[in-house]
């Protein structure tokens, strides 16, 4: 409860006078104010305050964040449906196939796939015969396809990622969500084109690459096309925030504090009063009533 120390002495937060640090007694010398409890009143008040306030931001983050995940069928359906676009990852959109002497195998245009072709040293092979006379063509065609599939992939995580943390923004994200999933359809498309276009350069060619077409990015373009749907519906419905009494109105309260427009030590306790804050005080004054009584009895 003290104010300031300076070198030996103390000062009372009431009367302002010095007090010997080693003054042992709880009371002030001179007004007698209890040093320990002084202002406890007013302290307890404001600290009581605070939390009403910072109790309503964590009580609208919870609400936004149900809301956009589990609030409602749509947002539960949204949270599972972000799924499919992930499974697209597994599913080859082509299966690439290397004839080299002493080597017969080859990997599928997919995550799975390309990760298999990079820990097997494939892509020191594609990036090396570039400049064939013969393959270089279909390499370079190669890597012309894989660029819409990285953006495919791409365009998979930040669905993922921003499905997740869709209660940062309600109303933008699943517009956002929306533009995504048809980048992800289109690199989809465009994806499954230019492995066709390499399937034939390396078919007239007649080197060491050979491509055949798989159902990859039929599934990618139907996943992302029910993921922009659920979205939609979402703009067009919206979902449901479920705020509890009086948090919004605090919210603007404690706007108006930050920005010098209110005082809080102004402002009743509790700052708004709810059903909720009522209860409480009912429940007080019971208890309070039942003491007095208690002590008339004893009396």
């Amino acid at each position: 409860g003290f104010v300031c120390c300076k070198n030996e002495y103390v000062y009372c937060p009431k009367c302002e006078k010095k007090v010997p640090i080693y003054h042992l007694g709880q009371n002030c010398p001179h007004c007698g104010v209890n040093l320990r409890f002084v202002n406890f009143e007013e302290d307890f008040y404001r600290d009581a305050k605070k939390a009403e306030l910072s109790g309503a931001k964590i009580n609208i983050f919870i609400a936004k964040l149900k809301a956009s995940l589990i609030g409602s069928k749509l947002a539960i359906a949204r949270l599972v449906l972000v799924l499919l676009p992930v499974l697209t990852l597994l599913i080859p959109f082509a299966n690439i196939k290397v004839n080299m002497p002493f080597v017969d195998d080859g990997f599928a245009l997919s995550a799975l796939g390309i990760f298999t072709a990079y820990s097997s040293g494939y892509v020191n092979l594609i990036l090396g015969m570039l400049s064939s006379e013969t393959n270089g063509a279909a390499f370079s065609a190669l890597i012309v396809a894989l660029i819409p599939y990285a953006v495919m992939v791409l365009m998979v995580l930040l669905n993922l990622i921003l499905t997740v943390i869709s209660f940062t923004s309600i109303k933008k994200m699943p517009k956002v969500l929306c533009v995504i999933s048809i980048l992800g359809a289109l690199s989809s498309v465009i994806t499954a084109i230019l492995s066709k276009r390499f399937a034939s350069i390396a078919a007239s060619a007649g080197g060491i690459l050979s491509a055949n077409l798989s159902f990859g990015s039929i599934f990618a373009v139907i996943a992302f096309g029910i993921v922009f749907f659920v979205n939609f519906l979402i703009i067009k419905k919206g979902l449901n925030i479920q705020y509890k009494e009086g948090d919004l109105e605090r919210i603007e309260i404690g706007k108006k504090i930050k920005s010098g427009e209110l005082n809080l030590e102004d402002l009743p306790q509790p700052i708004v009063e709810t059903a909720e804050t009522r209860e409480i005080q009912e429940a007080i004054e019971a208890q309070q009533a039942a003491y007095r009584k208690k002590e008339a009895a004893e009396i």
